[in-house]
């Protein structure tokens, strides 16, 4: 059975992936920060009680990650797949401010988290990791950090660190490929969660998540260190 570890799992696409990856038969892992609270999680762990490990999480707190770890090690030696799906839109984790009104605090949160953290994620659990079967590191980022696309003002924290986390991406797979490690920067489309309810946001989650792990499943160490949609097209840096 393949263990796999869902940061961001409370909700939106974290608790989706959570929940198609049970149904897949894995060995699920599901750090958030406040995992009781999450109605979602619940109903899962309650039909799936043997296979769902719930763990409090806060991927920018290093306590928090290194108890998780340790957590982790109680339960499993190796792990199959790490999700680094944890972060925020802005640092006040509701709406980001414009130019003229930008928050310094704010932008660091949003980089510690959105960029940062999965490095740190990574590094964390790379031993169980390298343990793995065909193991692999997905960054969940976004197009919005895709230079070469960017053509319209605003959202100078959370684009910036999704291109921050892309750089990231690309260096940790040359950091990992020599243990068999694959690592992706994994734009999941534009979901409706609760991160874009101010949004028009056109996806569901189910199709985003069905589309993303079969882009997971699909990938060769030729791939590693790349770019790509849910529908598996790669996105220009």
């Amino acid at each position: 059975m393949k263990s796999i570890v869902i940061t961001g799992s409370s909700q939106g696409i974290g608790l989706e992936f959570a929940r198609q990856y049970l149904e897949k038969g894995f060995q699920v892992f599901a750090g958030s920060r406040n995992p009781g609270a999450s109605q979602g999680l619940r109903q899962l762990r309650e039909s799936h009680p043997l296979r769902l490990i719930t763990h409090p999480l806060d991927v920018g707190d290093e306590k928090s990650r290194r108890d998780f770890s340790q957590a982790l090690s109680t339960y499993t030696k190796s792990l199959d797949l790490l999700i680094n799906n944890a972060g925020i839109i802005s640092g006040n984790e509701e709406f980001p401010h414009p130019f003229g009104a930008l928050d310094q605090e704010g932008l660091s949160k949003i980089f510690l988290v959105n960029a940062i953290a999965p490095l740190m994620m990574a590094e964390c659990l790379s031993s169980l990791l390298g343990k793995g079967a065909d193991p692999i590191v997905v960054n969940i980022t976004s197009d919005n950090g895709s230079i070469a696309r960017r053509n319209h003002k605003g959202k100078y924290g959370y684009c910036a660190s999704k291109a921050a986390l892309n750089m990231i991406t690309k260096i940790l797979s040359h950091e990992l490929r020599d243990q068999g490690i694959k690592v992706l920067a994994l734009h999941p489309g534009w979901v409706k969660t609760p991160m874009t309810q101010h949004e028009n946001a056109p996806l569901d989650p189910e199709e985003s998540i069905r589309g993303m792990i079969g882009v997971i499943e699909s990938l060769e160490m030729e791939d590693t260190g790349k770019f790509l949609s849910w529908k598996r097209e790669e996105i220009p840096w």
